[in-house]
């Protein structure tokens, strides 16, 4: 018998996840919640928003969900979500795509999401509600943080430290063991040639802190 989860959200991420979860093919998915009907998901049906919540729990002891709202700018959102669902009840399990590579040695924390093309190399730990997105690639030794983004094709080299809620955009690389604080952006296509230790956005080759109430 299948696990039960519910998908919460029902956007572009939250596609994604159940994409991931029909080809592990070991979950029931109950269905997504979401602010409004976006109709069905990839097959999947709308449950009502969050509200509902409280009574899938009541009938579904032990339930799993996903937290299907992504980010793409620093945001609590998932932190909120998360608190909210572990308040509740559900268990919110790690995610795995199958065709994501997983070596030796890796320790991952809960409700984090390995997606397709994925690579995790030995000695790396990865946080919590952390989302390790397509062909992005964490190399040997690398402490990710929680509630970390690494977006699409975006590397860390070996030894690599993220602070929790950093977003590492598209493409972005860090080289080997340099390290980045909590609570930053680093912009698509960046390289990161130097630690980076004051929050913020930073953008360019080399990385540099860009101040966004510039308008010039």
């Amino acid at each position: 018998m299948k696990d039960k989860i519910v998908v919460i959200g029902g956007g572009g991420h939250a596609k994604v996840i159940i994409n991931v979860l029909k080809k592990l093919n070991t979950y029931d998915i109950l269905g997504y919640t979401d602010l409004y009907d976006r109709g069905p998901v990839l097959g999947i049906n709308y449950l009502g928003t969050d509200e509902i919540l409280n009574k899938l729990i009541d009938e579904n002891k032990g339930c799993n969900a996903a937290i299907g709202v992504g980010n793409i700018t620093l945001s609590d959102i998932r932190l909120i979500i998360y608190k909210k669902l572990k308040k509740i009840g559900f268990e919110i399990p790690v995610i795995i795509s199958p065709t994501a590579i997983i070596n030796e040695d890796v320790i991952i924390n809960e409700g984090t999401l390995i997606l397709d093309g994925a690579i995790i190399n030995s000695g790396s730990k990865i946080g919590k509600c952390t989302i390790i997105n397509t062909k992005a690639i964490v190399e040997h030794d690398c402490t990710i943080g929680n509630f970390v983004h690494l977006t699409a094709g975006a590397i860390t080299g070996g030894g690599v430290k993220v602070g929790d809620y950093t977003l590492i955009g598209v493409g972005a690389k860090i080289i080997q063991y340099k390290n980045v604080c909590a609570n930053c952006v680093i912009g698509a296509g960046s390289i990161v040639l130097r630690n980076i230790q004051e929050p913020g956005t930073y953008f360019g080759v080399p990385a540099r802190r860009i101040n966004l109430n510039n308008k010039n």
